[in-house]
């Protein structure tokens, strides 16, 4: 009976030994695969390197000029539509039209009249650009017309001193001033939108599609059926026409990059 129990003892400790034997390749590869995910998830977590984001263009809409002799539509209110739609865009930050109308009425003045007006009205306002809009034509009987002109007044750097070649009128000689005066618009956009047009009523579509005109009764029709939304549709269309302009000249290569 000792002997036996010896025999047992002896077998069950051999099988705890083979056991703990079988135990530590299995915990070796529990402890491998650890250290691979743990590898792993410090992959994961690379540091990107943000893109460079490019600050938004903040623009000044002045007061629209009524160029049209059409005495139907409120001037001041749509300046408040040609800002809200140019808002609508992304990049674009627009500056109140409270704080234009201010502006100008402390330099005696309810419009832009001139391009020396319009730089310095962005200037003023810590703008990159006045844009100056006229409507041309307006007639908002069935089928609605109206007519854009827009101009965008860049702000150019200050004038810089450059040397004197010779004596000025009065006969002095030493640095010279560059001629401060502004030029003309940098970018401008002219179009007629008639809804008479099949070109025209597309666009219509297309843009009643973009702003969920489906979901009213009259479908895509409302936004010529609603002078307010025929003159949000069509200044819509017209500053996408500028924004490319400004997109463009920006994205261009220059010929010195070109050759480089």
């Amino acid at each position: 009976m000792e002997r036996r129990a010896k025999d047992a003892a002896h077998v069950g400790a051999g099988m705890v030994t083979t056991k703990r034997a079988a135990r530590r390749p299995l915990c070796g590869m529990v402890l491998a695969a650890t250290v691979l995910v743990a590898g792993q998830g410090c992959a994961c977590h690379e540091r990107v390197t943000p893109q460079p984001v490019s600050p938004p263009r903040v623009l000044v809409v002045a007061p629209v000029l009524n160029l049209s002799g059409s005495q139907d539509f409120d001037a001041l209110k749509v300046t408040d539509l040609v800002a809200s739609e140019f808002q609508s865009f992304p990049d674009v930050a627009v500056v109140p039209v409270n704080l234009a109308l201010a502006e100008l009425e402390r330099r005696g003045k309810s419009a832009v009249e001139s391009p020396e007006d319009a730089v310095e009205l962005a200037r003023a306002l810590g703008a990159d650009a006045t844009i100056v809009t006229g409507v041309t034509e307006y007639s908002p009987y069935a089928p609605p017309v109206i007519g854009w002109v827009m101009q965008w007044y860049a702000v150019p750097p200050r004038p810089a001193e450059s040397p004197a070649t010779g004596p000025d009128e009065s006969g002095a000689t030493g640095s010279r001033i560059s001629d401060p005066r502004p030029p003309g618009p940098r970018y401008q956009v002219q179009r007629v939108f008639n809804a008479a047009d099949e070109d025209v009523l597309e666009q219509v579509r297309s843009f009643a599609r973009e702003r969920d005109g489906h979901q009213s009764p009259y479908g895509w029709r409302k936004y010529i059926r609603s002078q307010e939304l025929y003159v949000r549709f069509s200044c819509s269309a017209t500053i996408r026409s500028i924004l490319a302009q400004d997109k463009n000249s920006r994205t261009a290569v220059k010929p010195d990059e070109a050759k480089s």
